[in-house]
């Protein structure tokens, strides 16, 4: 224990040593704000009160079925359940936050891996490498989903260079960008206003600056925006050109099937009378992939080759077309097929009763109809009915006032026919935009959540389609209401179109302009919220800039929506490389002003948070399966990690506020490794360090404690820790 003490480092960046005093010397009004910020911590902390992030990952995985799974996102299951240590001690490359501000995101090492690996060089690969190679700067313009944003990932990863930067595709000036040295970069799809801006000038002048520091970019931009061929010489190449598909496939296999006899299984199938006829149709690179995870499971035999190719996304869509064009239809099914494709999963009565709803909307009864005779009630078996629109009853659970209770919840067969069966009606039946509009907007008050979420997933695919309508009909009013559970719906939704290529610049321009809003808290707490979703961790660098310019407000009201958002990007590093890392050190930014402002006091808040309430469970071979502190699992598994802990820990107990809450999950940290030994070394160069590199003060305080905690059952790892602190600390004088 002690030779591992004597390890601990010297030195740490150094820390704020009197903030408090700081704080007191702020001006009247300043000193005011401060006050209020704590008077707000000490409420929250005296409750204790931890959101579950379940329901968040809840919420995601309802909206992952509209999502493409090949768009570079994070996908929870919609029965998520955290458990195991999902990241590993590699996950940390980046030694520091990337400085340039317009960085909004990065590239996930697992997608960069993939891409390495599945990867079909077209003739004209070698040419656009060339390119690149000269001018350190690329554009690429082409259809959708033809591999532009792919084949920009494949050529930025033969650069040396561990990470791939994502620029906001919202940025307005690219003369302004300032790049690092020896970096790669990515605009995916340029927004349109900032495409048009692009000259000669800006782009020698991008590219000299590139070139300067070994750093290299590529701005992928849509076909149909108009740009100027002759301005671009030298820059810009069309890009049209389709891999073979079979290598593709085969490529695609070999990524997903890592078992030989399973590969051959698969190459098999891949043969098959039934997948060469799609092939046969010139698949885009999207739908190979789409493809090949099909097959996988058929070789694995999770699906059987019909049930696999029914999911595929065109063949899913064509099957929904023909039911909805057999005469035979009556309109009570068509309206019950479009109820469950946005409600599916959720209970066979809600759906039903949603169904009615839509149906007295699209189609009000006149007097004529309220006269006639009444519906027979005998006409149609619910069993009958779920056989005609391919569903299935499944038991499951609702919750109630006192608890949950069982119901039976609808689902369809084919999951793959939710969006096509809304992208179809909403393409084909133009007279149902209207009514299915205010539909969806009032299912957003339903008293079921489940039903709530579901409608607000469903109104974020509606949004790739009509963004603008959407957003002015459905979006907006929930994000502008008083109801916090209608904003939260409207941030959920915008987690579907943000994985859109072609409407992310959209949505980030929406939400950085909803944040800015001094006048309109309801819009800002609904940005404050979606940035602890799906578009923060698409684009965490840029959520995390937003989330401090919201806490430098000063605007109590959104403090409790703050510190939400920040636990869940922290939270979704057991699924994402590197989140943890990108918040820690953004607390260690919010915090590190010589003046005790609100997102410094609000960073030291959500550090407490962050130590006690967001855990990950030990390996189920361990003791009890007893859950680890996850700031202890990450100090262990790095040292990046162990120095921004201690120097946040700093912090945190230099201001009153938090300190006696700190001090408290010390403890309890404490208290864990006297049961769990595996964490003592790391634990105790944390506390070894906080009094090593502390003032006199500082010192004081822990030691004080450390005495105090030894007394408390002992032997035990406080007492442990303060006889080696008295050892190997000279100047130490007990008073």
């Amino acid at each position: 224990m002690s030779d591992e003490l004597e390890q601990a480092p010297s030195s740490i960046k150094e820390t704020d040593e009197k903030l408090e005093e700081a704080a007191e010397s702020q001006n009247t009004k300043a000193s005011n704000t401060t006050n209020s910020v704590e008077d707000f911590i000490k409420d929250f902390a005296e409750k204790d009160k931890a959101e579950d992030i379940s329901d968040l990952l809840r919420s995601l995985g309802v909206a992952n079925v509209y999502i493409d799974a090949r768009s570079g996102g994070a996908y929870f299951t919609d029965q998520v359940e955290i458990t195991g240590d999902v990241v590993g001690g590699n996950q940390t490359k980046r030694t520091k936050r990337n400085s340039v501000k317009e960085v909004a995101g990065q590239i996930l090492s697992a997608n960069i891996e993939k891409i390495r690996s599945v990867y079909v060089e077209t003739d004209k690969y070698q040419h656009v490498k060339t390119i690149l190679d000269e001018k350190h700067l690329l554009i690429l313009q082409g259809h959708r989903r033809f591999g532009k944003q792919t084949t920009a990932i494949h050529l930025l990863s033969t650069f040396n260079a561990e990470e791939i930067f994502e620029i906001d595709p919202a940025i307005t000036d690219l003369s302004s960008l300032q790049c690092e040295a020896k970096q790669v970069y990515l605009i995916d799809t340029l927004a349109v206003g900032s495409a048009e801006k692009l000259n000669g000038y800006v782009l020698n002048g991008l590219s000299r600056k590139l070139k300067q520091q070994q750093s290299y970019l590529v701005i992928t931009l849509e076909n149909h925006i108009s740009i100027s061929q002759e301005t671009l010489r030298g820059y810009l190449f069309h890009w049209k050109d389709l891999p073979s598909t079979d290598k593709l496939l085969e490529k695609h296999l070999r990524w997903y099937i890592t078992d030989q006899a399973m590969l051959d299984s698969g190459y098999c199938v891949a043969q098959s009378d039934a997948v060469r006829q799609l092939l046969d149709k010139q698949l885009l690179p999207s739908e190979i992939d789409k493809l090949a995870s099909l097959l996988a499971k058929v070789a694995s035999q999770e699906l059987n080759l019909e049930e696999a190719l029914a999911r595929f996304g065109s063949s899913a869509y064509e099957q929904v077309k023909n039911w909805f064009e057999q005469d035979k239809r009556e309109f009570s099914q068509r309206i019950f097929m479009i109820a469950l494709a946005v409600l599916s999963g959720s209970s066979y009565q809600a759906v039903k009763d949603a169904s009615q709803r839509l149906q007295l909307l699209v189609q009000p009864p006149s007097k004529k109809d309220e006269e006639s005779d009444p519906v027979p009630v005998f006409d149609q078996t619910r069993s009958q009915l779920l056989k005609e629109v391919f569903a299935n009853l499944v038991p499951g659970y609702e919750n109630t006032e006192f608890g949950r209770s069982p119901v039976e919840l609808v689902e369809f067969k084919n999951p793959t026919f939710q969006p096509a069966v809304i992208s179809y009606v909403w393409h084909e039946y133009d007279y149902l935009r209207e009514p299915l509009l205010i539909w969806l907007h009032e299912l957003g008050s339903h008293s079921d959540s489940e039903v709530r979420i579901r409608a607000a997933a469903a109104i974020g695919e509606l949004s790739k389609y009509a963004f603008r309508d959407v957003l002015n009909q459905v979006l907006r009013p929930w994000a502008n209401s008083q109801n916090r559970s209608l904003q939260k719906l409207a941030a959920l939704a915008l987690s579907v179109p943000v994985f859109e290529s072609n409407l992310a610049p959209q949505v980030l321009g929406l939400l950085h302009s909803w944040s800015t809003l001094k006048n309109n808290s309801n819009l800002r707490w609904t940005a404050t919220s979606a940035y602890g979703g799906y578009v923060g961790l698409r684009f965490p660098d840029a959520a995390l800039r937003d989330l401090f310019a919201i806490t430098s407000s000063g605007e109590p009201s959104l403090f409790s929506a703050v510190i939400e958002s920040i636990v869940n990007l922290f939270a979704s590093g057991k699924f994402l490389p590197n989140q943890y890392l990108n918040v820690l050190s953004a607390l260690q930014e919010w915090t590190a002003q010589t003046k005790m402002t609100t997102p410094n006091q609000l960073g030291l808040l959500i550090f407490w948070r962050l130590m006690c309430e967001d855990k990950v469970r030990a390996d189920v071979t361990e003791i009890n399966n007893n859950h680890v502190p996850t700031l202890l699992w990450l100090a262990q598994e790095n040292q990046i990690y162990e120095d921004l802990i201690v120097c946040l820990l700093r912090r945190a107990l230099n201001f009153k506020a938090t300190r006696v809450s700190v001090l408290n999950e010390i403890h309890n940290w404490l208290r864990f490794v006297d049961y769990d030994h595996r964490f003592k070394r790391v634990l105790g160069r944390i506390i070894y360090t906080l009094v090593a590199q502390g003032n006199e003060r500082e010192q004081e305080r822990i030691l004080y404690k450390l005495n105090q905690w030894a007394l408390i059952e002992p032997p035990n790892f406080a007492g442990e820790i303060l006889s080696v602190i008295k050892k190997h600390l000279q100047s130490y004088s007990w008073r």
